[in-house]
């Protein structure tokens, strides 16, 4: 505090007369300064890096969606999923299998139906052997269609369906030859 002024003197504010006083208001003022200024570094710092996370993930996001229509649109993809939109030109069907008169081709037989004395036996052995396609039981009579190179057997219309799709045993794997007629 300031002395108390002479009984003749004019009354000095506090900001004005010179002493301590004065000079810790200044200081208070500066780093009250500084911490504003330091929060708004702070502050800055956290925006910016707000941003360039935000900037780096739409990049990213960008990259992943071209990427995305590029395998999309990739004309010899194996999985290509066909378009529903009737106006869209569609690519010819890539035929992997094997062609209609190929499979034709292929030995078919009669499954083996036992005699109506056999009973028990027949049944048991006809319900031993199933389609590895449709997982169904033969049955006397039905068609059956066996493999040249690997000999599993199949009903003709399951093995048919899976041949014009993979030229191959759907057991092994082992590739479909076809036989050649002798002339």
């Amino acid at each position: 505090m300031a002395p108390p002024a002479p009984a003749g003197a004019a009354a000095v504010p506090d900001e004005l007369a010179p002493g301590p006083g004065r000079e810790a208001k200044h200081q208070c003022a500066g780093a009250r300064l500084l911490s504003l200024a330091v929060q708004a570094a702070v502050m800055a710092a956290a925006l910016a890096i707000f941003v360039l996370f935000a900037a780096a993930s739409a990049l990213l996001l960008l990259v992943l969606v071209l990427a995305a229509r590029a395998f999309r649109h990739h004309r010899g993809s194996r999985y290509r999923v066909p378009s529903l939109d009737p106006s869209s030109p569609s690519p010819p069907p890539l035929r992997a299998g094997l062609s209609p008169a190929d499979i034709g081709r292929l030995p078919s037989f009669a499954f083996p139906g036992g005699s109506a004395g056999a009973g028990d036996e027949s049944a048991s052995a006809s319900s031993s052997y199933s389609c590895a396609v449709c997982l169904e039981a033969a049955r006397a009579g039905e068609r059956w269609r066996a493999m040249p190179a690997c000999t599993h057997a199949f009903h003709a219309a399951c093995v048919d369906r899976w041949l014009a799709r993979t030229p191959a045993c759907p057991v092994c794997r082992a590739a479909v030859a076809i036989p050649v007629p002798m002339s």
